[in-house]
């Protein structure tokens, strides 16, 4: 004889089977009970809902503590811009600006909050990890000029590799005979990749490259304490090329795979 359910038994047992498959696609990073991982993973900022990301007010950024929920999470910091839901979902993500003195360009950073079992925000990760460190503050009395040089990855690294190829090095050999010439303040190095690959791949190549760079040039006596370097995978891409992985939309890609070289002097 079948069983009878009604039709609020029913609505039960669909609610409870919808929140289930939420909850376990609630996270990408592996995100524990409660509420750590030992590697969390940004998406690309190319998926955001506010590309350009923005202002967060620095106060309210500085009260975020463990054991905060969601609602208290958007009352500081506001909504996470790439999607998140509220019902099991357990990280949310931001792109943050903040200005920076001496006319110098935004910083921005890519933040997240991890939740536990019960959606209590326990843990957060800023990318780069270094992004509140203060930047040290430039000489206003001193006349400085920045320089911006896209050394593009195709030409100076092989194929899914950070090992720099001869006219890679020759590039940076170019360029360690500019510095000479200037007094340096600090060389940024910042590595990116196009948008195929996952994000941790991504970010751990184009780190790696960004340090390829950066040891080549400390071997060739620039000073490692005025190079700082960051891996930015697939984020600010310079051209958009939609459609699947192909030869035509790889080579469409070719500007996003870059290092990008900016280089402060007096």
């Amino acid at each position: 004889m079948f069983k009878q359910f009604s039709l609020s038994g029913l609505r039960v047992a669909v609610a409870v089977t919808a929140l289930a498959v939420l909850t376990a696609c609630g996270t990408v990073s592996k995100v524990d009970d409660a509420g750590k991982t030992a590697q969390p993973i940004f998406p690309a900022m190319k998926d955001a809902s506010m590309l350009e990301g923005y202002y967060v007010n620095l106060e309210n950024l500085g009260k975020m503590r463990p054991g905060m929920s969601k609602k208290q999470v958007m009352e500081l910091v506001g909504h996470p811009q790439f999607s998140e839901g509220m019902i099991g979902v357990r990280e949310w993500d931001y792109i943050f600006k903040f200005r920076q003195p001496a006319g110098q360009p935004d910083k921005v950073c890519q933040y997240k909050v991890l939740f536990d079992k019960n959606m209590v925000a326990q843990s957060f990760f800023y990318l780069p990890a270094n992004c509140m460190e203060p930047v040290a503050p430039v000489q206003e009395m001193a006349a400085t000029s920045v320089k911006k040089i896209n050394l593009a990855a195709d030409a100076t690294f092989g194929f899914d590799s950070a090992q720099l190829r001869p006219e890679g090095r020759a590039k940076l050999d170019q360029l360690i005979g500019e510095l000479n010439e200037v007094k340096l303040i600090s060389i940024s190095i910042v590595g990116y990749t196009d948008r195929f690959g996952s994000p941790a791949h991504n970010n751990s190549l184009s780190l790696q490259r960004a340090n390829a760079v950066r040891t080549y040039l400390v071997d060739r006596g620039v000073k490692g304490s005025q190079i700082e370097v960051d891996g930015r995978g697939s984020a600010e891409p310079l051209v958009v090329c939609p459609g699947a992985k192909s030869p035509q939309v790889i080579e469409c890609l070719a500007p996003n795979r870059r290092t990008q070289i900016t280089i402060q002097s007096e």
